[in-house]
């Protein structure tokens, strides 16, 4: 009959260095993560530029790719659980351009703080009294609020503040109205509601040459 033996020294060993690595690097948190993320080389890029606005270094960051890209994979629901393990206090404002999607991302990044991994590194989870999938707190008080453009964020601030694709295709690209919609919504919502010294980023397909990107730049 054998004996169940506990995981070796040197297995321990592993699993804390692994936990001190996705601490301090968000390449490392998605590795320890395991969650079938094999980053490209564009990707890449993009994790050593969300590593910068985590440190400060970039506080507005603007990613313009293609559909398809995984853009928001990476920025959107791997990145804000990642900066709220490293700032367990700070609030995240994430907006897509219908309040549908930014909830399915705030479900995705809610997911990840509740994971046994993210408690595992960052050693906090979520509060069971707010778990909603588009307004959520950690119980060390970061709070994200998910919000369609042209939602209302009254009461609300940010010390990171995501736009992921503010506008649905080239229809709505295509249209003048729509576009002055999307910056009168970010000039007078979005915008007010970052704190000083807040990050912001802009993740987007670019549709036409007067889109969000080119009025923000």
């Amino acid at each position: 009959m054998s004996k169940k033996t506990g995981p070796t020294l040197r297995e321990l060993e592993d699993e804390l260095l692994a936990r001190v690595s996705a601490r301090e690097s968000l390449a490392a948190w998605i590795r320890y993560r395991d969650v079938g993320l094999t980053p490209a080389i564009h990707h890449e890029l993009i994790i050593r530029e969300l590593e910068a606005v985590e440190r400060g270094e970039v506080t507005r960051l603007m990613l313009a790719l293609p559909p398809g890209s995984a853009k928001s994979t990476y920025t959107s629901v791997e990145f804000p659980p990642w900066f709220i393990g490293r700032n367990p206090k700070t609030s995240v404002i994430a907006a897509s351009h219908t309040l549908d999607l930014a909830e399915r991302f705030g479900r995705k990044a809610r997911n990840v703080v509740a994971s046994r991994e993210f408690k595992n590194v960052f050693e906090f989870g979520i509060a069971e009294d707010s778990q909603a999938a588009g307004k959520w707190e950690s119980t060390t008080g970061a709070e994200y609020f998910a919000v369609g453009v042209g939602g209302s964020v009254t009461g609300r601030r940010a010390d990171l503040g995501i736009i992921d694709d503010p506008v649905k295709g080239r229809e709505d690209a295509d249209s003048e109205r729509s576009r002055e919609t999307v910056w009168q919504w970010y000039l007078n919502d979005f915008l007010t509601r970052l704190k000083p010294g807040a990050r912001q980023v802009l993740i987007m397909t670019r549709w036409h040459e007067d889109d969000l990107a080119a009025q923000t730049a």
